[in-house]
């Protein structure tokens, strides 16, 4: 019988001990945590304009006119103060903006803090909702090609919907119009129109990146703009906005 155990170890039969630690070392991360933890972080954006009654001046006709959405996307919370990031083209032009929350109904008006058309960044300051959630800021610099990313947004207006892929490549240059995007994220999670402005997060927890852009002729090609130019680009955007106080530790 020992003489069994030695020619099957030697033709290369791996033992039980090694079958478990490389199902651990491919296993497929439990996304589950991170849909649950940062699900109420992000929020549905909608763009509105008002279709305006023409000759009607009564206080009675202008409450009635009629809402229209323009444009829809997605934003998440960065600050506790009520601080969301999402993308210019989905606020462009807006005559108002409102946000809803996650598990919420009513919609809430949301005010443009700052705002740039050639980084495609905006800035947006809201109430909070109670115990409001924000998501950490990662650094796209330490990513890599094929690790697993998460896509939470509202993809034609569906409330957070979450998407998995992976990164498929990074630092893309794409131009889109008349906008030159640099450092884009390119992954296969599914990225729809409503997912713009949503954040990428990788297996720790960190936004890595906002979904922006697909393409239009292919299947899993998403883009997202780095979080290391965003980080950049908050001062700025944050303009005359007073600085957060950091906590001081008990000693």
């Amino acid at each position: 019988m020992s003489g069994v155990k030695k020619r099957v170890s030697k033709i290369g039969i791996p033992s039980a001990s090694s079958r478990r630690r490389t199902s651990s070392k491919f296993a497929i991360p439990n996304f589950v945590s991170i849909a649950n933890r940062y699900k109420d972080a992000v929020v549905n954006i909608e763009v509105v304009k008002r279709d305006r009654r023409a000759g009607s001046s009564r206080r009675r006709d202008l409450e009635e006119d009629s809402r229209k959405v323009a444009n829809i996307g997605t934003g998440f919370f960065f600050d506790p103060r009520g601080y969301i990031l999402t993308n210019q083209h989905v606020i462009h032009e807006a005559e108002e903006v409102y946000v809803r929350f996650f598990d919420q109904d009513e919609d809430v008006r949301a005010e443009v803090v700052g705002a740039s058309y050639e980084l495609d960044l905006a800035v947006l300051k809201v109430k909070p909702p109670k115990n409001a959630r924000t998501l950490p800021l990662g650094a796209s610099k330490n990513i890599q090609v094929g690790e697993w990313v998460v896509a939470i947004g509202c993809p034609l207006g569906l409330d957070h919907s979450v998407t998995v892929g992976i990164i498929s490549a990074k630092e893309r240059p794409i131009t889109i119009g008349d906008r030159h995007y640099t450092q884009l994220i390119q992954t296969d999670a599914a990225i729809n129109r409503g997912n713009s402005g949503g954040p990428l997060i990788n297996m720790r927890g960190e936004v890595i990146g906002m979904n922006t852009a697909v393409s239009a002729s292919s299947q899993g090609i998403g883009f997202a703009i780095s979080i290391d130019v965003i980080k950049n680009a908050i001062d700025d955007l944050m303009d005359g906005v007073p600085k957060r106080k950091a906590k001081r530790k008990k000693s």
